[in-house]
């Protein structure tokens, strides 16, 4: 697999394309991110925008599906272990403020609250892109 860093998360494919590519359904996609576990830019239009790091992803969610066993839930709950507070150097104050410090059951992406005003910020969100699989998740939960 590439590393990571040759990844864009420039938003540029759309939901049609993505499909073909990841050869998925539009409707499996769209059910990705109700489930919370990617999110697409969003257009002014509301049209929904991927990115090769959003396709690389999804890659890594069929994975856990299909050969780990994994299910919606357990992914979500998966990425919610992430220390996005730690990640992102929240101070204690803010932490405590925080739902998702005090929920880990999701990611903070697919949270109300999150720590983001614009809704295509995680684009760029150090926490939405560090995460991909397990491994992720473990290496930033131990250290």
């Amino acid at each position: 697999m590439p590393h990571r860093a040759m990844y864009s998360h420039e938003p540029v494919y759309t939901v049609g394309v993505a499909a073909r590519k990841l050869e998925l359904s539009v409707h499996a996609l769209r059910l990705y991110e109700r489930e919370g576990l990617v999110r697409p830019f969003r257009t002014e239009t509301n049209r929904r925008l991927y990115s090769d790091v959003d396709l690389q992803k999804i890659r890594t969610i069929q994975q856990m599906i299909h050969a780990q066993g994994l299910n919606f839930e357990g992914i979500r709950r998966m990425y919610g272990l992430v220390p996005c507070f730690r990640i992102m150097k929240c101070s204690p104050e803010r932490r405590h403020e925080c739902p998702r410090y005090q929920d880990r059951s999701k990611p903070c992406w697919a949270s109300d609250g999150c720590c983001q005003d614009d809704t295509n910020a995680c684009q760029a969100c150090p926490v939405y892109l560090s995460v991909f699989s397990c491994d992720d998740v473990l290496k930033l939960t131990t250290h």
